[in-house]
């Protein structure tokens, strides 16, 4: 039986799909922002792999966040 490897990256992917949904008017930026923390210094991706994740949850939403916020996010969540 061979174990499989899976990257870190995937193992970010999986996480993100179990957090809650960021929802407008339910502290959905708060939510956003634990995201783009978890992505950027719980698993410490890089930028473009932080961002890659966040849009695949951000599309996911009710009602996605613009790019721009999204960069701000991340941009928070590394300092």
């Amino acid at each position: 039986m061979t174990m499989q490897t899976i990257s870190i990256t995937e193992r970010a992917r999986r996480y993100v799909a179990k957090m809650p949904e960021a929802i407008s008017g339910q502290h959905g930026h708060s939510t956003m922002f634990s995201v783009a923390c978890v992505l950027t210094q719980g698993f410490d991706l890089n930028m473009d792999e932080a961002r890659t994740v966040l849009e695949e949850y951000n599309v996911t939403l009710t009602e996605p966040f613009s790019r721009r916020e999204l960069e701000h996010k991340l941009q928070d969540a590394a300092q």
